[in-house]
């Protein structure tokens, strides 16, 4: 699994959330952007914006979390542990299952969650 994809995809969308939100809030400070004239389709763009940024950022965080678990694991000395072995030889898998865990979630919020809810 290529991690640097995915450490790039993680500062990514962490970068824009932040930079987007500072951009954001210096706009509405100056009255260039305000609730009004955006309007409630713009607003919820924005938070359909920052809903995916925050998707993306947790997908990406995954690998790159396991990856770092492990060389820390190895680091210590704690690679002839039975676990540590196994989650090597299964990494893609473990983040296949934890991206399945999410996507459940997902689904699951999708269904109760009603697009009004999220607005207030």
């Amino acid at each position: 699994m290529n991690i640097k994809f995915f450490t790039i995809l993680l500062a990514v969308s962490f970068g824009l959330m932040i930079v987007s939100a500072i951009v954001g809030n210096i706009l509405e400070s100056k009255g260039v952007l305000t609730k009004e004239m955006i309007g409630l389709g713009g607003i919820t763009a924005v938070v359909l914006f920052y809903i995916f940024l925050f998707c993306l950022m947790a997908v990406s965080l995954v690998p790159v979390a396991l990856r770092f678990f492990l060389n820390m694991q190895i680091k210590i000395g704690n690679d002839n542990l039975a676990i540590i072995k196994w989650l090597q030889t299964h990494e893609q898998t473990v983040v296949f299952g934890f991206w399945g865990l999410i996507l459940v979630g997902f689904i699951i919020m999708m269904i109760l969650v009603k697009p009004a809810d999220i607005m207030r």
